[in-house]
């Protein structure tokens, strides 16, 4: 295992800590998609147990609208009462079938007590003056009237304001504050039939479509880029091993050739012109550093003592 020590670097302990951090961003990434698709299982679930489900009586539990419950969104429900139509509200940008629009929304007191708010259904607009409505909003029936509504909780406030009289999200405490009425806070109703009924009324949108979406391929996939993180890091692990150990083979050979050209003193003892040696030398330049000190030759040693053929030439000069 002493190959792998440099994993116990500063450097390689650098790279782990990113990967683990790398990682541990796509499983929460990975998670946040599955949440959503599993809210939108929910949701499917509840238009398909729901939406054609018998109607529930509003008399037989007036707290239908005052008590959120998800697992009743899309449910219907009977309620008699009269509209408060002086109280209408619109939500503002709404789009339905690729058009802009309003949600129509007008409070509804109830012959048990509570008020609910009701949405009457969805109307174009037809702009004037910036931000208003040139499109008249039909009329509520007037005096008693039975309607049959879908519970749907409200929407989170959007923080955003608008003109008087419209709004831009169903957010059943602020719709309260703009009426100035004691709103059932739980749930709103979504209008399915109402008797008697209007000449003309708002555009009743179709059944919700029941959508998957691709949530949970994302989700997979970001599982598999967290894996990924750690498979990277080891194989680069693995091949800084395996490079290392061809540099170690690479440096013997190179030592083991150009060795024999040069003795222990770093002379050359070859029997070709040792320029074309150091040309062949010179085209591992662009070689690790390590290797350089390898095939670059010992520059010869010096030595104080003379050897026998300098000792003979002196003589010879002395003589001369």
């Amino acid at each position: 295992m002493k190959k792998y020590a440099f994993l116990f670097s500063g450097r390689w302990v650098g790279l782990f800590v990113l990967t683990v951090l790398a990682s541990l961003v796509c499983l929460y990434l990975a998670g946040w998609q599955m949440s959503r698709k599993e809210a939108l299982d929910f949701s499917n679930e509840r238009i398909s147990l729901n939406y054609d489900a018998p109607a529930l009586v509003f008399a037989d539990d007036p707290s239908l609208f005052s008590v959120e419950d998800a697992s009743l969104r899309w449910r219907q429900v009977e309620v008699s009462g009269r509209y408060l139509s002086d109280q209408q509200v619109l939500v503002r940008n709404r789009p339905y079938k690729g058009l802009n629009g309003y949600e129509v929304l007008v409070p509804f007191a109830t012959d048990q007590g509570p008020i609910i708010m009701v949405d009457r259904g969805w109307l174009e607009a037809a702009f004037g003056d910036a931000g208003s409505t040139a499109v008249p909003v039909p009329e509520a029936p007037s005096g008693q009237v039975t309607l049959r509504v879908r519970l749907v909780e409200g929407e989170p406030d959007t923080g955003q304001s608008a003109l008087a009289g419209q709004v831009t999200s169903i957010d059943l405490p602020e719709l309260a504050q703009v009426t100035g009425l004691d709103l059932a806070q739980g749930h709103y109703g979504v209008l399915a039939s109402e008797d008697p009924a209007s000449e003309s009324a708002p555009v009743l949108k179709d059944r919700p479509e029941e959508d998957y979406g691709p949530n949970l391929s994302y989700s997979v996939q970001w599982y598999c880029f967290a894996l990924m993180f750690y498979v990277a890091f080891f194989w680069s692990a693995r091949q800084k091993v395996r490079n290392d150990e061809l540099d170690a083979q690479v440096a013997a050979e190179l030592e083991a050739y150009f060795g024999q050209f040069y003795d222990a003193d770093g002379v050359y003892i070859g029997d070709e012109d040792e320029e074309l040696v150091r040309r062949r030398m010179e085209f591992m330049d662009d070689m690790p550093s390590h290797l350089k000190s390898i095939v670059r030759p010992r520059p010869a040693k010096k030595s104080s003592r003379l050897t026998d053929e300098e000792e003979e030439d002196a003589l010879l000069d002395g003589l001369l």
